[in-house]
């Protein structure tokens, strides 16, 4: 029997069914949208996140029309928009009753780029930027909470200035209801349950997850509460005093002035900041149980809070120490105010760091790398983090001695299983992966290296400030169009963890996978007959 000669799928036609393909989905929607409502746990997110951020710009835009700014017509305009494509959304969206983890990645990272896209909407239709690129890298500043900034702050209307801190606020805010609603389920970078890192203190305050999540944000508002009095008391008017409160507690670091925090050239309004970033920088579960049991001895009992401490205190010692000068009160301020701004990644400063020795640049550097306690509003890698890769150094060497020893790695009274060891691994390899090539473009983008390379870790850490240039803040403005985009890219993986991105970006590319595995079945299936 003569065998059938293999039937190939030519070029046109295998582009012809694709494109069929691609023009159905459309008319799937539409058909399902005519039925009912749809299950998609993306539409739910960036509903919500319109109808949270047309508020915002409501009241961006009430305070610009009262202080007779150039921007109030144009935030109202944007806040009905973004406000009703929101409800549209809500209205034909539904949350699935399953969901993979892999769509809930996705969901997560689509409402963190809803957001950026409102942002960016509301700089590039105001007088504050004149580009789309400047537009994009000013958003993912005030979405991710990030003090780097191409605008002079004198020169914003009110209504901008409020929305950029606001901005800040909520994206702080965000983070607490992602620390008790979704990482639990995401297990993002060993910050999970299975680590007993963030959630398990989160979980305990309240028998559901609603009830902690009520708490942690009531916790957050009264802190804002409470920077705002003192920064009013310390000598700022209350617009600049309700900014501020904003960005500090957020980790956000804007400010209403050029020169930040030391444009005010007051001594108490820095220790207020500092005092406010180091509360930033802890976890906000502990300051909730501390402050409900009157316990504060809680504070000392947490081994993440005392090497947190510790690091500010060696960092700051170790600072002092290489510098040329005596240690007096304001060099000490300036060193207390620098370290706390880069571990709690704030990014305020309160002079020109231009004189810091380079041994204080490498140490402020790690700081920005390392970040805040687990369970706060800080950027960066986390303590708990660096902790447990300490544990597992350490455990690693011993086993190198040891070969047949069997040893679990133990936080405090939590174990570390190797799952969460595994991701948080991961999580450091991605950041490593992703500094070294950014370093590199906006090297290639008009800085130097050594400015490359540590505006690339202040970005993705969410700090702001960074060396190499004669000011601490000319990074962003030194770059250009292609550096502004990759600056935003990194501000927003820094806030929302690397890990979400990429497996959201597979997860967005794996229907074309799934019919190109299609297609290529049918191909084989067709050669076999």
């Amino acid at each position: 029997m003569t065998p059938r000669p293999p039937v190939r799928i030519n070029a046109p036609a295998l582009v012809l069914r694709v494109m069929a393909n691609i023009l159905q989905g459309p008319k799937i929607l539409l058909t399902k949208v005519a039925n009912g409502q749809i299950e998609s746990s993306v539409g739910v997110t960036v509903g919500a996140v319109c109808v949270v951020m047309a508020p915002v710009l409501f009241i961006s835009a009430a305070a610009d029309f009262w202080n007779r700014g150039d921007d109030g017509v144009e935030l109202l305009i944007l806040g009905l928009v973004v406000g009703l494509i929101g409800l549209a959304v809500l209205g034909v969206s539904r949350f699935p009753s399953g969901l993979p983890v892999a769509r809930l990645f996705v969901a997560f990272v689509a409402g963190a780029f809803a957001s950026l896209i409102v942002a960016t909407a509301a700089h590039y239709f105001s007088s504050a930027v004149t580009s789309l690129d400047v537009a994009v890298a000013e958003a993912a500043s005030t979405v991710s909470g990030t003090n780097a900034s191409v605008i002079q702050a004198e020169t914003l209307s009110l209504g901008i200035t409020l929305f950029r801190s606001l901005g800040q606020w909520l994206s702080a805010a965000a983070i607490i209801v992602v620390v008790v609603r979704i990482m639990p389920h995401l297990g993002v970078g060993g910050l999970d349950a299975d680590g007993g890192v963030v959630t398990r203190s989160a979980r305990r305050l309240a028998p559901k997850s609603g009830s902690t999540m009520i708490r942690l944000l009531a916790l957050y508002a009264a802190l804002t509460g409470v920077l705002l009095v003192a920064y009013g008391v310390a000598g700022m008017s209350f617009v600049e005093s309700l900014v501020h409160a904003f960005t500090t507690i957020s980790s956000g670091g804007f400010s209403t002035r050029s020169g930040s925090i030391g444009a005010f050239g007051s001594v108490a309004i820095e220790w207020i900041a500092i005092c406010g970033m180091v509360i930033a920088g802890t976890s906000l579960p502990l300051i909730f149980r501390a402050l409900q049991q009157k316990d504060m001895s809680r504070f000392g009992r947490s081994v993440e809070f005392r090497a947190y401490v510790g690091l500010i205190v060696a960092a700051v010692v170790t600072t002092l120490a290489w510098s040329s000068q005596w240690p007096n009160e304001s060099n000490v301020r300036e060193a207390v105010f620098s370290v706390v701004s880069a571990i709690s990644t704030t990014g305020f400063y309160s002079s020109e760091l231009r004189s810091t020795a380079y041994g204080a640049e490498s140490i402020l550097l790690i700081l920005m790398l390392i970040g805040g306690m687990s369970a706060s509003v800080a950027g960066g890698f986390k303590v708990i983090r660096l902790m447990v890769l300490g544990k597992y150094i350490r455990r690693e060497l011993r086993r190198s001695i040891h070969p047949a020893m069997v040893e679990k790695i133990h936080l405090g009274r939590s174990s570390i299983g190797d799952v969460a060891m595994s991701r948080i691994i991961g999580e450091l390899f991605l950041a490593i992966m992703i500094i070294l090539p950014m370093a590199m473009l906006f090297s290639a983008d008009g800085l130097n290296f050594k400015a490359a390379f540590s505006f690339a870790i202040s970005s993705l850490s969410n700090v702001g400030f960074a060396f190499g240039l004669d000011r601490t803040d000319q990074h962003l403005q030194a770059l250009g169009a292609i550096g502004h985009i990759a600056a935003a890219m990194m501000m927003m993986i820094g806030r929302i963890s690397a890990t979400p991105v990429f497996v959201a970006l597979g997860g967005i590319g794996e229907p074309a996978q799934r019919e190109i595995r299609r297609l290529r079945l049918r191909r084989k299936q067709k050669v076999i007959r």
